[in-house]
């Protein structure tokens, strides 16, 4: 690498070629980019290597801060280590199958899961979790990432394309000519059988990893949205099967759509609930969202999130209900009748008017005589019409008696 190239890597994101190869592809991606030409240079990256578009993906899409540079380059190291030891493994490795591939496949459960395997399964994990120093400790990770590493093993010594993917409700395995390949035993299954199992091409993994939203880091560190975006609109453009992706994207939204209204990020949440289509997911937004704001007293806002809950008009008139006695408790009377009136509460709005009454009073002398009331006319008139309108003739009747000296 020359000093130049050195330099170049010193300051961008990227760890090396193989990164910004990856990085490349996943910027050029869009909505509109040819099925045909992305699945292709797709699979050629596989081949070249998967953990690099797993590490990178996980990193810039799925908000895995710990995944650092340095911390990158030294999961690469562990990388490197593994392959140096399966490959020892594999060229002592013993079998009557006839098969080269099929034996490699053996090999690579054997190496991961036989007698003295280096793999030990985790539910809800990453992939950064399984790139260990293999004489320091296990390679610990759930389905995904134990099947991904079995690709990369696989892709060193023949074409991806040999192997294929068996897709189960939360669960995935490797297909070979006929089998499945249990990645996190080490044993071969037949998974045909199985209800709403689906066979699918071996580079639907990526569509898979970029969708995945429950591993123990996520629990900790959500997913920042515009991340979370990026993964899906990808994961959509990749994915073979519409249904797939579909089911992982309703899972995905609600899981993120949670994670924003659990932190009061109500602007965002109703973003990913307006884009999910869910309109049981956007509705849910709507009534949370129209309740914290009313608990905050910004009530606009609040009709806003009500206009997408399923009982909008209780909502909304609630929120009026709330407005008008947030603003009488401050003796905001104006304010307050407004919002009551909306709301068709004829008692609080009465209740207004007699505010308003009393609040015009005050700004009278105390000392009230017969010379100096003509100076409050304006005052006094305004007191008759809201005397008149509270309904309360005992008021009336006050300000009847004041203009007796007008």
């Amino acid at each position: 690498m020359g000093l130049f190239t050195r330099l170049y890597y010193i300051v961008k994101p990227y760890t090396d070629a193989r990164e910004r190869q990856v990085a490349l592809f996943f910027g050029g991606l869009t909505e509109r980019s040819s099925l045909a030409s992305t699945r292709a240079r797709l699979l050629e990256l596989l081949q070249q290597n998967i953990a690099v578009i797993n590490l990178w993906s996980e990193y810039k899409y799925k908000g895995y801060t710990y995944l650092t540079k340095r911390e990158r380059k030294k999961l690469y190291t562990n990388l490197a280590r593994i392959t140096s030891e399966f490959d020892r493994f594999w060229e002592s490795y013993d079998s009557p199958e006839g098969d080269e591939r099929r034996k490699l496949l053996s090999a690579i459960m054997e190496y991961c899961s036989g007698p003295h395997g280096v793999y030990q399964y985790r539910a809800s994990s990453s992939f950064g979790r399984l790139l260990v120093n293999p004489a320091e400790g296990p390679l610990v990770g759930d389905c995904n990432q134990i099947v991904t590493l079995y690709i990369y093993l696989y892709s060193r010594y023949f074409a991806v394309t040999d192997l294929r993917l068996r897709l189960l409700p939360g669960h995935v395995a490797l297909h070979y000519n006929g089998d499945d390949i249990e990645a996190t035993n080490g044993t071969i299954a037949h998974y045909d059988h199985e209800k709403n199992n689906v066979l699918m091409p071996i580079e639907e993994i990526v569509s898979i990893n970029l969708l995945d939203t429950t591993d123990e880091y996520l629990a900790t560190h959500p997913i920042a949205p515009k991340d979370f975006l990026q993964s899906a609109r990808f994961a959509s453009v990749l994915s073979h099967d519409r249904d797939i992706v579909n089911r992982n994207l309703e899972a995905a939204y609600i899981t993120i759509t949670k994670q924003l209204m659990d932190s009061h990020n109500y602007t965002q949440a109703l973003a990913f609930a307006k884009q999910s289509r869910d309109v049981e997911l956007l509705a849910v937004v709507g009534h949370n969202g129209a309740l914290y704001f009313m608990d905050r007293h910004q009530f606009t806002t609040a009709r806003q999130y009500a206009s997408h809950a399923l009982k909008r008009a209780d909502l909304i008139h609630d929120s009026y209900e709330a407005e008008g006695a947030y603003y009488y408790n401050r003796k905001k009377f104006s304010e307050a009748l407004k919002a009551f009136e909306t709301a068709g509460n004829r008692q609080a709005v009465a209740k207004c008017y007699e505010g308003l009454f009393f609040a015009v009073q005050d700004t009278l002398p105390k000392q009230l005589t017969s010379e100096n009331v003509r100076n409050y006319r304006k005052q006094i008139a305004r007191m008759r019409d809201y005397a008149k309108r509270s309904g309360n003739k005992e008021l009336v009747a006050h300000v009847d008696r004041l203009r007796q000296y007008l």
